[in-house]
């Protein structure tokens, strides 16, 4: 399988693992088929089988550090790898293979599983490393090496008193996107309390083997994010995707409140369930200064797993076809309204699809007329020489077996401009 198109894990079939990795039969046969989550050895066994069999990645730990569960941490390596891939300058909404891309893993951990899930995946892509922690962070470093990947890792060891994104000691002047696991608890009572279960339906999947420094911070999860979010305040477009994993759903909740008390209008959410036995449900939040918008299915989760009203504004709107639009008439109805219009309009036919980039809101009436009268009088092609700036970028396409035009909002601020494309784009085919 390509690595740069993987899915996210839904399950894992131990039975195939087992088959795969000699290693990890042993295990399996050991436990006679019913793996002890519990165990800090069958642990290891089955995230070491895992990045082995799935990804060619070899993996050493330390006694003492926590060993990652993988589904998760691939999961959300893939929904950043979606944000990128769907907010890209170029519209494509998909990999780019040459595109250069690089991040920055806010406390690698001892296993620097973040940067290499994020460099075997995607060979163009380069990673940041930082870590307080000597033994992990030599670890992390360890295992870069091991799996031929410390040629394209930046690694900072850092302190408590560091920038948590420190571009100018990294040598960095821009970043595409940061990656945080953070500690998720305030104390080592309220972690021995999650741990135990209080307070939960059920008892945790599994044994936690993370040290005190991995897995608590003052404020837990909310403060560590929240300095995150206070250093993108200054850094601004210097890195175009913030993001972190947060363990707790008032955690996220508090994050995008954060980002909206300072008028940050450009976020998304991720919730990660990858529905193994070892699995722990976490949220993800990611923010951007940018205007470039991520897909609609990376940007608000399904289910209603998270309040609508801290979900980020909805960047598709579909259109239901009437009977009246047989064959291509929709396509050529499209096309030919939006070619009319002041802005600029790529079309492909074989696709079914064009992108569209608007200075303003120049499917208006009174702005329609404007640009009728100044064709008649010979002056588009002046106006057409000033560079005017992208308000709205905009994907369209004609979906004909589902009966549906589909529109997507790619670039822009201003939302209630794209509201009125989509009105716009409603009533022509509501005109039959």
């Amino acid at each position: 399988m390509d690595l740069a198109q993987r899915p996210p894990y839904s399950t894992i079939d131990f039975k195939a693992l087992a088959k795969a990795d000699s290693d990890f039969k042993q295990t399996w046969q050991t436990c006679s088929g019913k793996l002890d989550f519990q165990d800090p050895a069958t642990l290891q066994s089955l995230s070491k089988a895992i990045l082995r069999v799935d990804f060619g990645i070899e993996l050493s730990l330390p006694d003492g550090r926590l060993c990652p569960p993988v589904p998760n941490r691939w999961n959300y390596v893939s929904w950043v790898q979606g944000l990128l891939d769907s907010s890209s300058p170029a519209y494509t909404n998909k990999y780019e293979r040459e595109r250069r891309v690089i991040g920055l893993d806010i406390g690698t951990g001892a296993s620097g599983i973040y940067a290499m899930l994020c460099m075997k995946s995607r060979p163009n892509w380069t990673m940041c490393a930082t870590d307080i922690d000597k033994t992990s962070f030599e670890s992390a470093a360890a295992n870069f090496a091991k799996n031929n990947l410390l040629s394209r890792t930046k690694m900072l060891q850092t302190t408590s008193k560091m920038l948590l994104i420190p571009l100018e000691i990294l040598g960095t002047q821009q970043l595409d996107f940061t990656l945080c696991n953070p500690p998720f608890f305030i104390d080592s009572a309220e972690m021995e309390k999650s741990l135990n279960g209080e307070g939960k339906a059920t008892g945790p999947n599994a044994i936690c083997s993370g040290s005190s420094n991995e897995m608590i911070c003052p404020g837990g999860d909310l403060g560590f994010v929240t300095r995150i979010v206070e250093e993108s305040l200054v850094l601004r477009g210097k890195v175009k995707w913030y993001s972190s994993v947060l363990g707790k759903l008032s955690s996220a909740k508090a994050i995008v409140e954060l980002l909206k008390s300072h008028n940050i209008t450009n976020w998304a959410v991720g919730v990660l369930e990858p529905g193994t036995k070892t699995g722990t449900k976490r949220w993800i939040v990611a923010w951007s200064f940018g205007d470039l918008r991520p897909r609609h299915s990376i940007a608000r989760p399904r289910g209603g797993s998270f309040p609508y009203d801290l979900l980020p504004f909805p960047t598709s709107y579909n259109i239901s076809l009437s009977s009246s639009f047989t064959g291509s008439t929709a396509e050529d109805k499209l096309n030919d309204q939006l070619s009319a219009l002041d802005l600029t309009w790529t079309w492909v036919p074989a696709t079914a699809m064009g992108v569209g980039e608007a200075s303003e809101n120049v499917w208006g009436r009174a702005y329609r007329r404007a640009y009728e009268r100044r064709k008649r009088e010979g002056q588009v092609e002046m106006r057409d020489t000033i560079d005017r700036k992208t308000q709205l970028a905009f994907r369209v396409t004609v979906v004909q077996l589902a009966g549906e035009i589909v529109l997507e909002w790619l670039r822009g601020d201003d939302q209630v401009l794209w509201e009125s494309f989509c009105g716009c784009a409603h009533r022509w085919f509501k005109q039959v």
